[in-house]
């Protein structure tokens, strides 16, 4: 009882998070269920429960950014995934719980510094980001480090509705091809987390009405530090984790 109530409360701040500022669900859900599932399953409910959201967000930023404009990233997005969903049926648990804390650490000090570099061939690095954007979808399902980083140096952020609106897009793409590999690799087991999907349905509505809400209120940044304190919280305890599986 204490676990669904857990993944409810988990599955509701994530995508009310999401909702608010664009990102921060895989970031947030997937270590915070890494807690109490295995780590393969935390991975795999957040892909489905964040496939959901982001499709109801769809109507929330039609009227910023479209699909045209992310269409240089997809293509080597492709490629990283299909890297990431073989590394994925390949990986032990402990080694994939140390990837992800590496991840979200490195996330949370680049975010957090918000440093722009000048870059001289801007469509290789797009490039480059797509790839490492769809590796770490595939295999942690936190997917948003390089693109985050990619908008944030390019001062995107600067226009929070277009941001929101490219993120969402991008993500949405992103996370049908990794439920779409998961598939088709074997590491998609349904059957063991139906029962997480239908009670993150309520949650994850709650969390798109209330995220909304505060969208049109007040400023993303101050939600974007909540995440990276979310970040390296939810890091440290998944070292502390890993430890224990070691």
């Amino acid at each position: 009882m204490f676990v669904d109530i857990y993944v409810f409360c988990v599955i509701l701040f994530s995508n009310f998070l999401q909702t608010t500022t664009g990102f921060g669900y895989a970031i947030v859900t997937t270590p915070l269920l890494a807690l109490v599932l295995p780590a393969k399953e935390s991975v795999m409910l957040t892909m489905l429960t964040a496939l959901i959201a982001r499709l109801s967000m769809l109507k929330l930023v039609s009227g910023a950014g479209s699909f045209r404009d992310i269409r240089p990233l997809l293509f080597t997005g492709l490629i990283g995934s299909a890297v990431g969903a073989y590394t994925l049926a390949a990986i032990n648990e402990y080694w994939l719980k140390i990837f992800i804390a590496i991840i979200l650490l490195f996330t949370a000090w680049g975010l957090w510094k918000e440093r722009r570099i000048e870059i001289k061939h801007p469509k290789r690095i797009e490039r480059l980001v797509g790839a490492c954007s769809g590796f770490l979808g595939s295999t942690t399902s936190i997917n948003g480090p390089p693109i985050i980083m990619y908008y944030l140096n390019a001062g995107m952020a600067e226009d929070k509705a277009l941001f929101r609106g490219h993120l969402t897009r991008y993500f949405l793409v992103m996370n049908v091809i990794g439920v779409i590999l998961a598939f088709g690799f074997g590491t998609m087991q349904v059957g063991s987390l139906w029962k997480f999907v239908l009670y993150s349905l309520p949650a994850l509505f709650f969390g798109l009405y209330f995220g909304e809400k505060l969208f049109q209120r007040i400023n993303a940044q101050a939600f974007k530090r909540m995440t990276l304190l979310m970040v390296v919280c939810s890091a440290v305890l998944i070292l502390a984790n890993a430890a224990n599986v070691k």
